[in-house]
């Protein structure tokens, strides 16, 4: 008796970009471990579709909405990846005011020189000096020089992960 074969053809650029998208909206609404079950399957059941992808994809409608459908009755969960990038934004965002506090500093012993000026931007003390040898800025710190930004970025990554919730569409209202 002959085996019937089923041809599978290799993902392309649409179908990896389809299913990144949906493993993004799948995050927040349906656990790691189903998430790779889900998109095993639909990988393998786009590979193995005779149909043109973009029929296919058609069929399966927004990543968003699928990812609703399947995690349909879930508790939303937290949405790590975007908590990550709003806690390098935040740390990105802390070392850019640093730099133009330590910059206004600078510019402002420059000049009246020869001058030097102490301060302290959210628990790090500055020095910035000018004279006739040079000019330079300067920060010390203990454990703060640690802490501040550690903190920064803890805050902005749970944050970050659960703002989400505020900004859902649900139909249901809240219990």
């Amino acid at each position: 008796m002959p085996r019937s074969t089923v041809t599978k053809r290799p993902l392309g650029m649409r179908e990896s970009l389809y299913l990144s998208r949906l493993e993004w909206h799948l995050e927040g609404v349906v656990r790691a471990s189903e998430r790779k079950h889900i998109l095993r399957s639909l990988r393998e059941q786009i590979s193995t579709d005779l149909r043109p992808v973009k029929v296919v994809l058609t069929d399966l409608g927004s990543p968003r909405t699928l990812a609703l459908r399947y995690g349909e009755g879930e508790r939303p969960r937290p949405l790590w990846q975007i908590g990550i990038l709003t806690a390098a934004t935040a740390l990105m965002a802390y070392w850019v005011l640093f730099g133009v506090f330590t910059g206004g500093m600078l510019a402002a012993v420059d000049s009246a020189a020869p001058m030097s000026a102490d301060a302290t931007f959210l628990f790090v003390p500055v020095m910035a000096f000018s004279d006739d040898q040079g000019i330079g800025v300067g920060w010390t710190g203990g454990w703060e020089w640690l802490i501040v930004p550690l903190v920064i970025v803890a805050v902005a990554l749970v944050v970050g992960a659960r703002t989400w919730r505020l900004f859902r569409r649900d139909s249901e209202p809240k219990s």
